[in-house]
């Protein structure tokens, strides 16, 4: 599952963060490393059942790490940190891979470098949505991913405050979280469903009846939230 772009630069405490570019997306990515005009910037990129990794029983979230050039924003930070703090350029000279060593990228072009990282979490989305969102929210991964990034790129090169970073990064992945929750009610709501229908119509082989709209009513007694208000239902035309 791919988690959109929900940037929010200005809002609250994120107002101290800087942002870049992305190829088809303006100030998605967060900026936590400067080496001279090259920024380092990452961004939540998804979370992928395990089983699609040969690791099933486990989820993987991940994000993409992206090294660009932004003489603007370079100027703008040299003039917020005043004449005497200025960075020198001599990161101009730097291939956009070179300016970190640690990094591994696997697509280079003129304009970017980048490369996916991540981390597998306890827990399938097919079988334990629930307990992957609790491990997110509670674990501080996200603050996992900022570390590792500021670790790898050279904390010298540091830009914001990482717990900063990581509270915009885990607000990104919010509403895809939310999206999974709806999801993780939804397929309970199901289970209940069937197995009570399943008993209710147990041995009426070839007996006439509105089963379908029995269905429907056993589904409707067994919401219990207004989270499950939203999600798919089912309905006469055979979606069971």
């Amino acid at each position: 599952m791919n988690i959109p772009d929900h940037t929010t630069k200005t809002a609250g405490n994120y107002a101290t963060l800087h942002f870049m570019d992305g190829t088809e997306s303006k100030s998605s990515y967060v900026a936590v490393a400067r080496r001279g005009n090259i920024f380092l910037g990452i961004k939540l990129s998804g979370l992928t059942d395990g089983e699609q990794l040969g690791m099933p029983g486990k989820s993987y979230l991940h994000a993409r790490v992206r090294s660009a050039r932004d003489q603007a924003l370079a100027a703008k930070l040299d003039l917020e940190a005043g004449v005497d703090n200025v960075v020198p350029l001599f990161g101009q000279q730097l291939a956009l891979d070179e300016a970190w060593p640690n990094f591994t990228f696997e697509k280079i072009d003129e304009k970017r470098a980048s490369v996916v990282i991540g981390m597998f979490i306890e827990g399938s989305l097919a079988d334990d949505i629930d307990a992957v969102i609790t491990r997110i929210e509670e674990a501080d991964l996200c603050r996992k991913l900022i570390d590792y990034v500021i670790d790898q790129a050279g904390t010298e090169y540091r830009i914001p405050r990482a717990k900063v970073a990581a509270n915009w990064l885990f607000d990104q992945a919010k509403p895809t979280l939310d999206g999974l929750k709806k999801i993780a009610e939804h397929n309970k709501t199901v289970l209940e469903t069937q197995k009570e229908f399943g008993g209710l119509v147990e041995g009426q082989i070839e007996v006439v009846g509105s089963h379908l709209q029995q269905l429907n009513e056993i589904y409707h007694k067994h919401q219990h939230t207004p989270e499950t208000e939203g999600t798919s239902q089912p309905t006469d035309s055979g979606a069971w």
